[in-house]
């Protein structure tokens, strides 16, 4: 199989398991993009803030979209009002903080918010053969000895090339696990 139509069939398998996720009720994760602080016409002062940048299902080491899109997870915050009570570490502060803006950018209650996810090249071959992150392009040999492009899960971020899952496989454990716990709900 060559470059293009091994992310062309990665693509649409996505997809594919995207639209299944929905079909059997999975709530998709919002995706958001940071803004960072800065001053508006040059004088009033903004705080960060977030903006909605889409919706995509947190599968393992992969974010999918109905569109057949692959991103890498970012910080994965829950948009919520609910306050712990007693003492709180910086660290708790910093979150509850990230929590009130990604309300006050819209996002609803109690949604699941991935900020910053870094959308995968997988349109682009030459880009994914040079990925070292969860999705990446490499050449293997099948099992009648040819070699041939295929599009590969790095399903644990620190795993080198030898460890690497064909996508369809990695995904459709991910389907299985997902549809069992929705069935479980």
């Amino acid at each position: 199989m060559d470059s293009n139509s091994a992310t062309v069939d990665a693509q649409n398998l996505i997809a594919s398991v995207a639209n299944q996720l929905l079909a059997a009720g999975a709530r998709p994760e919002q995706l958001a993009v940071s803004t960072p602080a800065h001053r508006a016409l040059g004088l009033l002062p903004r705080s960060e803030s977030y903006r909605k940048a889409g919706e995509g299902f947190l599968l393992g080491a992969l974010v999918i979209t109905l569109q057949g899109e692959a991103f890498e997870a970012g910080l994965l915050v829950r948009a919520s009002r609910q306050v712990l009570p007693g003492h709180q570490a910086q660290s708790a502060q910093v979150r509850m903080e990230l929590k009130r803006r990604l309300l006050a950018a819209k996002f609803p209650e109690n949604s699941a918010v991935l900020v910053d996810a870094r959308r995968l090249p997988i349109d682009d071959p030459d880009a994914l053969a040079r990925e070292y992150g969860p999705l990446v392009l490499r050449e293997v040999v099948s099992q009648t000895g040819i070699t041939e492009k295929e599009v590969l899960v790095r399903w644990m971020p620190t795993a080198p090339d030898t460890a690497l899952r064909p996508l369809e496989d990695y995904l459709a454990e991910r389907l299985d696990l997902a549809l069992a716990a929705i069935a479980e709900a």
